[in-house]
């Protein structure tokens, strides 16, 4: 399934790389992009940032697989999908475009974060993939 070099949990870890970005770019976003006096399109890009963030260091901060952090992730990118239209800011087109962009990446890399955090074997059992054999 995976590369010889790479295993489940490398695909994890680099998809939690990917999300740190993310979550570094949505907190800096509102004043690059040009709505940080949109306060409800600021406050929520600025507070799911700094969750994805903070996920996104968890997963990458321990040794054991930790999919929660990821699912949670999954669910803040889908938030971010549809929040333009929930909250109220889909008329200004630089917030829209940076949270639906964003979002879809967030939730992308977190659902493969989480995926790539192990494997089910023939018991059901969550398990981590065994290195390649060689």
């Amino acid at each position: 399934m995976y590369p010889n070099s790479m295993n489940a949990g490398d695909v994890a870890r680099n998809a939690s790389w990917i999300n740190v970005f993310a979550g570094i770019w949505l907190i800096i976003s509102p004043w690059i992009v040009g709505f940080g006096s949109l306060t409800a399109a600021m406050s929520n890009t600025l507070i799911v940032g700094i969750a994805v963030l903070i996920l996104a260091g968890i997963r990458l901060g321990t040794t054991t697989p930790v999919p929660g952090a990821s699912w949670i992730n999954f669910l803040l990118g889908v938030w971010l999908i549809i929040s333009p239209w929930v909250v109220g800011y889909s008329g200004s087109s630089g917030a829209t475009v940076d949270d639906v962009v964003l979002g879809i990446i967030v939730a992308v890399f977190a659902l493969w974060s989480a995926l790539g955090a192990g494997t089910r074997n023939y018991a059901g059992s969550t398990a981590q993939a065994r290195p390649p054999l060689r």
